[in-house]
């Protein structure tokens, strides 16, 4: 066991000599609500609106389709649902995530909060929904471990600001002299203390585990150091005394209990979600009373509007050449309650690829911006020299190096100087892979409809006889109010037109619901698909008449075109059935190199005699061979199928996939045996 214990939460503490920002004082006025009427105003808007901090993967961040994902994203999404009202989300710099609570800029907040007292002062919390452990990254050559607060004497630490980690490391390191101020370095995101992290300007960071995990898989360069120092434990916060925060406890409770919740901890976090749920007794959360309190200093930031060079949420990047300069303006408004002063910054902190910095520098604000007015603020930028979608993130500092507010972006895409020729495909080629997340859904219940196609002339997304130009890799989240079919046109190179439809069923009855669907209808031989189902509130499911779970899913191959059907027995003894047709076209061309489609790995971190299970798919392939290290696992294999490998030794094992054919394609995954 490790003897340091974390102090889990997010109040920043100040340097020496410096006062409190308006996060860490307990003076903050209330919310601009009526705590006791909050649910009655949600209720009649029908809105529920969240704040977060989209940095912080696998728990907030964008997708590569420019959207709003991962676990606390998606449990947002069921509580509003479970609660019957629409959610939006606003995202805000992470140390300034309370601010927008305090001062009524949004319901309620979501973003890996961790409950401490001090917090408990300003805002109020639901029960726990997460307890997980917090961690140090390093990168693979620092030998040391960590296991104590002495450890850390002479290193330089990074932590992200307005945490509990900048927290926990000045006072257990700062203020007891293990290490100096200067070597505390706050960042205002977790990529940026990363990013540091692996060009060596720290030597190690201070963040959560299953955050860590994440940075560890994606940058092979790291390793995590410290594990197991204390519990982090995960809440949504509201205003202070408000009476949103009952239903927010019982919609908790709900999606504990249907399953939910436990799909979405294996989904995002890909881990035992006993592991990491709150037993009921440890899940309650005693809020401190409201008292009174002067209005004090608290700076915030809206986004009002994109002045040029909108992307329009990054469904329409504009285009831009190669290494050219462009200015890109946005119009926001002070809507704290105190001044910004002229040396307040707008700074770049993240994006979605290294250079979508676009080589921009922080701008100041200029003048004095009182509360209640709107200022609008350039950046000079440069395209990037290389192709591709570009998304960079900015936000307000303050003149102490503080974010807050809402964050903003710049969105554009650089197109290829040389972009291979278009394969004019043949009608028969088409398919648009058009799923959806659910067909059959509630009356009030959402989906979002997906699909991916390349090579063709436009797109185009039809709802209600409203025609939209989509891309071709790309999604719709649709609520009808009744069963509706959607239709995907794609207009190929020739200039032929063609439709698919899609519908979506909804049911009438709200006492039980029946989804079965499949990641893709339409195959070539050998190709395989996952079947998926979520029947609740009834008596017994069968999938072609054998019995199965309510909420699960299953991989198909079939060899020819094939209907599979769900039954469902309801529980006053009427039965239904729901069908999914499998086609299977005619085999792929033997002149087509073969391509791996999935291959994946339970777990990329195991202990020795520990076991990993593999699942793979490739098209055009012959057959596949499972390499360890160079040794052959499966030799020989089926273009889809799965293998399971106990190593027994502690190390760093590569596992190669080579699907032959006509060529050979590869793909490697690792895993770490860690004693």
């Amino acid at each position: 066991m490790f003897a340091l214990f974390w102090l889990v939460g997010a109040l920043l503490l100040p340097a020496p000599g410096q006062a409190f920002s308006a996060v860490g004082s307990s003076s903050f006025r209330q919310a601009a609500i009526d705590p006791a009427n909050h649910w009655q105003r949600v209720q009649a808007a029908g809105k529920l609106v969240f704040g977060t901090a989209a940095d912080y993967p696998p728990f907030e961040f964008y997708n590569s389709n420019f959207e709003l994902d991962g676990f606390d994203i998606a449990l947002a999404r069921a509580i509003g649902a479970a609660l019957g009202v629409e959610v939006e989300f606003r995202d805000y710099a992470f140390d300034g995530l309370l601010n927008a609570v305090v001062l009524g800029q949004v319901d309620a907040a979501i973003g890996a909060i961790s409950v401490t007292p001090e917090r408990k002062q300003l805002v109020d919390f639901t029960n726990l929904y997460y307890i997980g452990n917090s961690v140090a990254l390093a990168r693979k050559d620092f030998a040391r471990t960590i296991t104590s607060p002495t450890d850390f004497a002479g290193l330089r630490v990074g932590v992200q600001l307005g945490s509990t980690y900048q927290q926990w490391a000045q006072r257990n390191l700062v203020d007891k002299g293990v290490i100096a101020q200067e070597m505390l370095v706050p960042y205002a995101t977790p990529s940026e203390m990363i990013r540091s992290l692996r060009a060596r300007e720290i030597d190690v960071g201070l963040l959560g585990q299953a955050t860590a995990q994440l940075a560890e898989q994606r940058n092979s360069d790291l390793h995590i150091v410290g594990l197991s120092f204390n519990q982090q434990q995960f809440a949504i916060a509201a205003p202070k005394g408000s009476n949103l925060v009952a239903p927010l406890n019982q919609a908790l409770i709900t999606l504990q209990s249907n399953g939910t919740f436990a799909r979405l901890v294996e989904q995002y976090l890909q881990t035992n979600p006993n592991h990491v749920t709150p037993d009921p007794d440890e899940a309650v959360v005693e809020n401190a009373p409201a008292t009174p309190a002067p209005i004090p200093c608290v700076h915030n930031m809206a986004f009002v509007a994109d002045l040029n060079f909108d992307d329009q949420n990054m469904t329409a990047p504009p285009v831009l050449a190669p290494g050219q300069d462009f200015v890109k303006s946005w119009r926001v408004l002070n809507d704290g309650t105190c001044d910004w002063q002229p040396n307040f910054t707008l700074a770049y902190v993240r994006g979605n690829r290294i250079e979508a910095s676009m080589s921009g520098n922080p701008t100041a604000v200029g003048r004095v911006v009182r509360p209640g007015e709107t200022i609008d603020l350039s950046v000079s930028l440069r395209a990037p020299q290389v192709p591709g979608l570009f998304q960079g993130f900015w936000q307000m500092r303050d003149d102490l190096g503080q974010s807050f507010g809402q964050v903003v972006w710049v969105g554009i895409q650089v197109p290829d100087p040389n972009p291979p020729p278009p394969l004019p495909p043949t009608t028969t080629d088409l398919n648009p892979n058009l799923r959806a997340d659910a067909n059959f859904i509630g009356a009030g219940q959402c989906t979002t409809v997906r699909w991916d196609i390349e090579n063709v002339r436009a797109v185009y997304f039809i709802e209600g006889g409203n025609l939209q130009g989509v891309g071709g890799h790309d999604a719709r989240t649709v609520c009808p109010g009744d069963t509706t079919t959607y239709t995907l046109q794609v207009v190929d190179v020739n200039g032929g037109v063609h439709d698919f439809p899609i519908t979506i069923v909804v049911n009438a009855a709200p006492d039980y619901t029946v989804h079965f669907w499949a990641d893709n209808v339409n195959l070539g031989g050998g190709q395989c698909t996952t079947l998926r189902w979520d029947v609740r509130n009834v008596q017994a499911v069968y999938l072609n008449n054998e019995g199965v779970p309510g909420v699960s899913a299953r991989e198909v191959c079939p060899g020819a075109t094939q209907t599979y059907t769900l039954t469902v027995i309801r529980r006053d003894g009427g039965q239904e059935t729901r069908q999914v047709t499998i086609n299977v076209n005619a085999p792929p061309s033997p002149q087509q190199p073969p391509a791996i489609r999935r291959f994946s790995v339970s777990s990329n971190l195991i202990s020795p005699g520990s076991c990993v299970n593999f699942s793979w798919s490739a098209d055009n392939a012959q057959g596949v061979n499972l390499l360890r290290n160079g040794g052959a696992i499966v030799a020989g294999g089926p273009s889809g199928g799965s293998a399971q490998d106990c190593p027994d030794a502690v190390g760093l094992y590569e596992y190669k996939l080579v699907a032959y054919g006509v060529g050979v394609t590869e793909q490697v995954l690792t895993v770490n045996v860690r004693g």
